[in-house]
């Protein structure tokens, strides 16, 4: 069954801007008091939405949704902690076999603290990389 007045969406359109309709519609829309009508409803009802006071969210909305995520543990604590003793372990095996030649490049404790600092650099790389994909596999909202 067809209706010879406008269709609802063109209606709204119509209430949003009049610009928006073909010069068919408009036509009929300036000739149909039933149609005028309807407009001037839905622009009133538009007219209203926009004076709407937004509504009212709790003080800190931010936090109180990061207080209902569950709280990330480190990834691998005993990872980085069995790495730094077997690159330390290695580093002693490796003095007590060649000490000897090399006391004079050992000297200092520098390349140690670099050895260190970069084993420590890459255990907390991976670890931020785990929990990096754990959250972006809770924001895929599947």
């Amino acid at each position: 069954m067809t209706s010879p007045h406008l269709a609802e969406r063109t209606l709204q359109e119509a209430a949003e801007s009049v610009a928006l309709l073909t010069a068919a519609q408009l036509t009929h829309l300036r000739g149909c008091p039933l149609c005028q009508g309807r407009v001037a409803t839905y622009h009133q009802v538009f007219t209203a939405v926009e004076h709407l006071l937004p509504p009212p969210f709790p003080v800190d909305f931010t936090a109180s949704v990061l207080a209902q995520l569950p709280r990330a543990k480190p990834a691998f604590p005993w990872a980085l902690s069995v790495v730094a003793v077997l690159m330390l372990g290695m580093v002693v095996v490796f003095l007590s076999l060649f000490g000897a030649l090399l006391v004079q490049t050992f000297q200092s404790l520098a390349p140690m603290l670099v050895t260190a600092g970069g084993i420590l650099v890459a255990g907390r790389c991976l670890e931020l990389l785990v929990r990096h994909r754990w959250q972006m596999r809770q924001l895929a909202f599947s």
